[in-house]
């Protein structure tokens, strides 16, 4: 094979591109070649056109992304990569990453930079790598784009899936995008990861955990081993692992790393040391974020459930029949001498991705009876089927929020049903009396008080629910800007219904009736 050949070989193999033409400054300042570890390695060589990365913390996906962009830019003339940061500056420090990269290529093969201003390195052969940060507008109007890497995607800003959409739609025929992120609790990133990994998605699931990385913190794990011999005399053995180590050896963790495990926990918690190195996807979503409930106790109960709905009784109101099972679910039917308590928060009914009408329905013992969901019933509508609930459930206490459309639902079942047992509010007029509506006026105050005590109540053990869209939306229900809500593109409905029915059961336990 002559030296063109060789090349040529070369130059066509990314790996060998990398391997043998960019140098990387190591964790010791020293500059040296490329060699991917085997996460990167994996990724480099098994890539789809659609991939999602988890993944421990500091494995390189950025560095490997800036070496596979640099590697088309100058085999594939008029190429355009595009590498998004989830904040500016990540995008400073990818940037820097790049031309570092990029600098260290021999000149006899490193075309010549025409631009390398604004975060963008422009080469005289026409190709164009831009690093911009996520939210950046204009960030790929009109491009065609060849390769494409989001960073810390769980990270971004509250349009990051419209924007990885429109990214999407300007991929070449044979173009690649990476979506990769550490975990940021249940949002975004962690659907979309979770629809990949059970082949929900056109994406390729790629988990990157601490266990299997043995070159990335290889230093320290012999500087904590020789810490852990000077204080204990020696390195545990086997039979000293908890059961949590062991399970991590049987994984494949050495004795070296359990001690580097070890010894970072000792200096924060398990929960601190899970969310920078996860060991499983599970491990990484339910320990990070701002989540108002707990995540393990809530991921747990979504893997058991195992309990079906009933079959359609035969004293099922009509107007509930359609919806059986297609809105409606039912796991236990009324019993007589029960009492229920129903929480109601209404939408317009105008479908997509807009609100839902929703009814859940609990017992005294805090246990989910039924629920009624769904985002294209008119308010007219839905004031019928909680009618036809409540009076199902042997006359239930209904608490019916009254803002926007929950006003239609609650005037009527006042005014028009004459409901006899509704949830009413005190209010006063300006000479100080007091009078109570029909309805749950929604505060601040008054929303935070609902939803402390459905968390207490979740914490303690002593609810049961059995609908996977209600632990779904408690995910993705966070604090944000000083009060609990759905994180950004996510629906609190079922939350706030089920909040109000076990405030019905608290509130009133006697069916007291106000008026």
């Amino acid at each position: 094979m002559t030296d063109a050949e060789k090349l040529r070989r070369v130059l066509d193999d990314p790996v060998l591109f990398i391997q043998n033409f960019i140098k990387i400054v190591d964790k010791r300042g020293q500059l040296v070649n490329f060699i991917p570890n085997p996460q990167q390695m994996r990724l480099l060589t098994e890539m789809d056109k659609f991939n999602v990365v988890l993944k421990s913390r500091q494995l390189g996906i950025s560095v490997l992304s800036c070496a596979y962009s640099i590697w088309l830019a100058i085999r594939f003339p008029n190429t355009s990569c595009l590498l998004m940061a989830h904040s500016l500056d990540g995008a400073d420090g990818i940037f820097t990453k790049l031309k570092q990269l990029y600098g260290s290529i021999p000149k006899a093969i490193r075309p010549r930079l025409i631009n390398n201003n604004r975060k963008e390195l422009k080469l005289e052969n026409g190709s164009r790598i831009t690093v911009i940060s996520c939210g950046t507008k204009e960030s790929v109007r009109g491009s065609t784009l060849r390769f494409v890497h989001v960073s810390e995607a769980a990270f971004c800003n509250e349009n990051i899936d419209k924007q990885i959409l429109a990214i999407e739609q300007c991929l070449t025929p044979n173009g690649q995008i990476i979506v990769e992120s550490t975990a940021n609790g249940f949002n975004f990133f962690s659907e979309m990861y979770s629809k990949a990994a059970q082949g929900e998605s056109m994406y390729k699931p790629f988990f990157f955990g601490w266990v299997d990385d043995r070159l990335m913190f290889a230093d320290e794990y012999n500087q904590f081993a020789e810490r852990y011999i000077a204080l204990n005399g020696a390195l545990p053995t086997i039979d000293e692992l908890d059961d949590a180590e062991l399970a991590l050896h049987h994984r494949g963790a050495t004795i070296e790393q359990i001690v580097w495990r070890r010894l970072k926990i000792s200096n924060s918690s398990d929960t601190q040391f899970a969310q920078e190195f996860p060991s499983t996807p599970h491990e990484a979503f339910i320990t990070t974020g701002d989540n108002v409930f707990d995540n393990k106790k809530v991921q747990e109960r979504i893997e058991n459930l195992h309990k079906k709905t009933i079959p359609m009784p035969t004293t099922l109101p009509d107007i509930l029949k359609p919806w059986y099972n297609r809105g409606f679910s039912l796991w236990e039917k009324p019993e007589k001498g029960i009492k229920y308590f129903i929480g109601v928060d209404s939408a317009e009914g105008l479908g997509g991705s807009s609100d839902y009408s929703v009814a859940e329905i609990v017992d005294r013992s805090g246990c989910q009876i039924a629920e009624f969901r769904s985002n294209k019933i008119k308010p007219y509508e839905f004031f019928e089927i909680v009618k036809e609930l409540g009076y199902w459930f042997n006359t239930a206490y209904l608490v019916v929020e009254k803002a926007s459309a929950g006003q239609t639902v609650c005037d009527r079942l006042y005014n028009d049903a004459r409901y006899p047992l509704m949830h009413r509010y005190k209010s006063w007029d300006a000479k100080g009396r007091g009078q109570r509506k029909p309805g749950f006026e929604t505060t601040k105050q008054s929303k935070q008080r609902i939803i402390d005590d459905f968390v207490e109540l979740h914490s303690k053990d002593m609810l049961c629910i059995n609908s996977e869209a209600l632990l779904q939306e408690m995910k993705m229900f966070v604090y944000k800007d000083g009060s609990a809500k759905a994180s950004n593109g996510y629906h609190d409905d079922t939350v706030m219904a089920m909040a109000m029915a076990l405030f019905g059961s608290k509130e009133s336990p006697n069916y007291i009736d106000y008026r």
